[in-house]
């Protein structure tokens, strides 16, 4: 994670992004996808675990910006961050 630019904020690595994952990025995740209008998979809210709501917001994220495929699997990479941050 590098320093944030533009207001963005420094992507911690897909590796904060996995099934067992539980930290603050995962829950700052959540919040920004309830923000931008993605956020309809959680039934309680986002939070620090990773789980099948995360995946499916950022996934419905990724397919709203034309994404297919491989592009859309609902993990977030640096470019995926990068527009929901921005």
């Amino acid at each position: 994670a590098g320093p944030a630019s533009h207001g963005v904020a420094g992507y911690p690595g897909r590796a904060m992004f996995r099934p067992g994952a539980d930290n603050p990025y995962v829950t700052r995740l959540g919040r920004q996808l309830v923000r931008k209008g993605f956020g309809t998979y959680y039934t309680r809210g986002p939070g620090p675990r990773w789980g099948e709501a995360d995946r499916r917001g950022v996934q419905a994220f990724q397919r709203a910006q034309g994404w297919r495929g491989g592009a859309a699997d609902g993990y977030p990479g640096p470019e995926t961050w990068r527009r929901l941050f921005s």
